[in-house]
């Protein structure tokens, strides 16, 4: 459905001016003065996917609010990332590796892929397993790495445009510790037909020239074209370019259901009252898999953990991200500390944290940057990675509620693929473009539920 009012941005800048605008939690939050709580869309969830999807539809001209439960950006696995845009490491969580290691490091809390069989995860890794197919895979990879090079692109005009997410077009660095991986790999992407990308592969010698902070190591792949930003950077920087385009965000909002007339969704019904909108995007993490099943539709989610641990270093520091493939640690360089992510975790409490992991970061880190010194530790988190039962996003319109729209479950690869979201969402929205309609992120996908207890109107 095309929106009801669309409008210039000379005109959007007079409507500003009749805008309230007051600070709140280091954002602002605008009221119009009118109080409407009405929009051309309505975006459940401001994280880096929500947050692109404001700014892509703010800036083509659309009304939006963004509704959201916490008190400002990063409550939810927005909060801390590794940080690195490499669309070369994008791919579904179901791989056939993927699974292969979920079953070997099951119930071992040590590994770097620690599956805790729960009565509610066995039914979604079940269909993990089953979506792992050699060819599904190829055929997914394919398209996602496409969505994360497009998504790269527009990394690179925000930052251009004068967006301060923190991006820095630094390179990447794919670091193997023994020669039968680094050879492996060095060899697939040798017998590939030429690519428009560059990647280097270098010996340990040049790995080592690269970044003089590296230890032993049997080599690496160098790829210059990628890059890096600050996951609370871009989602502050995007919103607020979204609000200056004259989005409402809506702090301390928490959407309790969506009712539904006539077989469509009516309203956002929240603890601060009801928002109304042509469209409504749900893009609220494992969120919004409540959200969805509140109107009829299947949308298994589990919460993928990860770990950072924040460190300030003493002396010379990293200046290239690395991904230390054996060890599943990525080390990512900012001007004030040096940011190490890596393990990943099904089926635990989501509140807890694993002091036995936390130090395996730690170990790995020094294992692959043994000259590192530390000051101190700034931080450890972790946070719930939203993944799919079949390994990738859910985004386009869905059929069975045609006006509604769902960006979610991007797992690992939600602050790399946001940009291309927003826009994907934002074209299909906006322009009824075909990418709103792909089978294989389709919100539908999974089935709708026979049996549920519609919220009516």
């Amino acid at each position: 459905m095309q929106p009801k009012a669309l409008v210039s941005l000379s005109e959007l800048e007079h409507i500003n001016s009749d805008r309230v605008i007051v600070r709140s939690h280091g954002m602002r939050n605008e009221m119009n003065t009118c109080a409407s709580n009405s929009a051309d869309v309505v975006i459940i969830g401001a994280g880096a996917v929500g947050a692109s999807i404001a700014y892509e539809l703010s800036k083509r001209g659309a009304s939006v609010i963004v509704l959201d439960g916490g008190k400002n950006i990063g409550n939810g696995c927005s909060y801390a990332n590794a940080g690195l845009l490499a669309p070369s490491h994008v791919e579904p969580l179901a791989t056939p590796a993927n699974v292969a290691a979920g079953i070997r490091y099951m119930l071992s809390p040590g590994s770097p892929f620690y599956v805790r069989p729960t009565p509610r995860l066995i039914p979604w890794f079940a269909r993990l397993v089953a979506s792992a197919s050699p060819r599904r895979v190829q055929a997914m990879t394919a398209r996602m790495r496409e969505l994360a090079a497009r998504s790269l692109q527009l990394h690179e005009d925000y930052s251009t445009a004068g967006l301060p997410t923190g991006f820095r077009k630094s390179g990447s660095l794919d670091v193997f510790l023994t020669e039968k991986l680094f050879h492996q790999t060095a060899g697939v992407l040798r017998s590939r037909p030429a690519s428009p990308t560059t990647e280097e592969i270098l010996s340990a010698a040049q790995a080592r020239e690269l970044e003089p902070m590296l230890g032993e190591v049997a080599g690496a792949i160098y790829r210059p074209q990628e890059a890096q930003c600050g996951s609370q950077d871009f989602v502050r920087a995007t919103l607020e370019a979204a609000e200056q385009l004259g989005a409402r965000i809506f702090w301390n909002t928490q959407v309790h259901q969506l009712p539904l007339a006539s077989g469509r969704i009516a309203a956002a019904d929240t603890n601060n009252g009801r928002f109304t909108a042509d469209t409504y995007v749900v893009a609220a993490g494992l969120g919004s898999e409540q959200l969805c099943r509140g109107v009829g539709i299947r949308m298994p989610m589990a919460g993928a953990k990860g770990y950072v641990v924040d460190l300030a270093p003493d002396g010379p520091s990293p200046q290239i991200p690395l991904s230390f493939k054996e060890l599943k640690v990525v080390a990512t360089p900012y001007s004030d500390r040096l940011r190490l992510c890596g393990t990943l975790e099904l089926g635990s409490d989501p509140q807890a944290m694993s002091a036995r992991r936390i130090q395996a970061i730690r170990d790995a880190g020094h294992r692959g940057l043994p000259e590192l010194k530390v000051r101190r530790t700034l931080q450890t988190w972790a946070g719930q990675r939203p993944c799919t039962a079949d390994g990738v996003p859910s985004l386009g319109r869905s059929t069975t509620r045609p006006n509604l729209v769902v960006a979610a479950g991007h797992g690992m690869w939600g602050l790399v693929l946001a940009p291309v979201t927003g826009e994907l969402i934002a074209q299909g929205i906006l322009e009824a473009a075909p990418s709103m309609h792909e089978s294989a992120f389709s919100p539908d996908r999974f089935g709708t539920l026979r049996r549920f207890t519609p919220n009516l109107r």
